[in-house]
């Protein structure tokens, strides 16, 4: 893996630890890989749509083969998007968080760019993350004290003059004036501005140098956490600012000058 972050190990946990957890993250999230790569561009009309949100069954399909690869290996309460916790909450100790498909409206609209993402933390302290673009065949895996991998090999990171910010609009976004001018600002120091309808595989590919930053406003803590924890494996700045996981987040990672 790429060289792990120097930073204090979470209370009880090994760096061993975390490598199994990694482990444990990788295999759930590709687990309903091939369920969803069949469903793709299949007409299937959504099983809810309010708002700018969508939910379909590949949703629900993918978060029980998920949930159940966790369960099977680990004792520790899990966080999906569409169900919430599963096991005793504890937003404060070790926790799995699921997204079980992250862009889901690009995954309905037959746009190739949509994830699972598995992560585990504890309290708002993402320690590893595995995220799968399951129609690339790629699987991002690492976190702050083990390195980040892809497809199980090492990532070598050039650490590119920062040039490309991903970002976007989530469901809970702000749409007002106010804040229409603050993405202005926000975006005015970047060369090029990149949304791509997915929280999830945009901080992978941030963690993996084809992005420079990330940043997004009104965003939920499964939409980010497995992001996150790759973004610490590459040594990344990052900030996730809310009152707690189970509320709207803003988020902003990057590295170098505009950190």
């Amino acid at each position: 893996m790429s060289s792990p972050v120097e930073a204090p190990l979470p209370l009880g946990k090994t760096v061993a630890d975390l490598r199994a957890a990694a482990f444990i993250a990788g295999r759930a999230a590709i687990a309903s890989r091939t369920i969803l790569v069949e469903g793709f561009r299949q007409a299937i009309a959504p099983r809810s749509q309010e708002g700018r949100d969508i939910k379909l069954e590949a949703d629900h399909a993918s978060e029980k083969l998920i949930v159940a690869a966790l369960r099977e290996h680990s004792p520790y309460p899990i966080l999906s998007e569409e169900s919430g916790w599963v096991g005793e909450p504890d937003p404060d100790g070790y926790h799995w968080v699921v997204d079980p498909l992250d862009g889901s409206f690009n995954y309905h609209r037959g746009v190739p760019l949509c994830a699972t993402a598995v992560a585990f933390c504890y309290g708002r302290q993402p320690l590893v993350g595995a995220i799968c673009d399951f129609l690339r065949d790629e699987t991002f895996c690492g976190g702050p004290h083990i390195g980040l991998e892809i497809n199980g090999r090492k990532v070598e990171l050039k650490k590119p003059q920062p040039q490309i910010i991903a970002t976007g609009f989530p469901v809970r976004g702000d749409f007002s004036t106010k804040g229409m001018q603050s993405f202005a600002t926000l975006i005015a120091d970047w060369k090029k501005v990149r949304m791509i309808g997915s929280a999830a595989l945009s901080l992978a590919w941030v963690a993996v140098d084809r992005f420079d930053g990330y940043s997004e406003n009104g965003i939920m803590w499964w939409d980010v956490a497995a992001g996150l924890a790759l973004a610490g494996a590459a040594g990344l700045a990052a900030r996730a600012e809310g009152p707690s996981i189970m509320e709207p987040l803003n988020v902003y990672v990057a590295r170098g000058s505009q950190s």
